[in-house]
């Protein structure tokens, strides 16, 4: 999928990110001792039993992964998806090639699937309608 970004995306570029995106994923599970489903974490995170393993949690490490690499093909956001709902709100990195926009971005997202790396093109996404979270990170 990375690669179909575009066509001067380099194929270890995607490689890399793709291997780092499903083993910093379950890294990340690990590392917040993740319970099924996402919605229980999160309520125990919001009652002080858990510290991290909110939506936003993952979306901002995989940023961070994701900018350590360096890789020169990619651009990376936040996307966010039914923002200020309390009880819907969703965010995930969203990888583009460089200099591509947003919504032909693929979204990268550890939460939904408890710590299970989600994948998918923003347009392709039958869950969640995703927007733009910011500028360009």
């Amino acid at each position: 999928m990375l690669l179909n970004l575009n066509k001067n995306i380099k194929e270890s570029d995607a490689s890399l990110l793709a291997k780092k995106a499903i083993f910093y994923s379950s890294f990340l599970k690990n590392k917040y001792k993740l319970v099924k489903p996402p919605l229980y974490h999160n309520f125990l995170v919001n009652i002080g039993l858990k510290k991290r393993g909110l939506c936003w949690h993952f979306a901002y490490d995989m940023l961070k992964m994701a900018k350590n690499l360096k890789l020169n093909s990619f651009d990376y956001y936040i996307g966010g998806a039914n923002i200020n709902n309390y009880w819907s709100e969703h965010n995930s990195l969203v990888v583009t090639c460089k200099g591509c926009s947003f919504e032909e971005g693929i979204v990268m997202d550890p939460w939904r699937k408890s710590g299970e790396l989600y994948f998918n093109f923003l347009k392709n996404d039958k869950e969640y309608k995703w927007n733009q979270r910011g500028s360009k990170r």
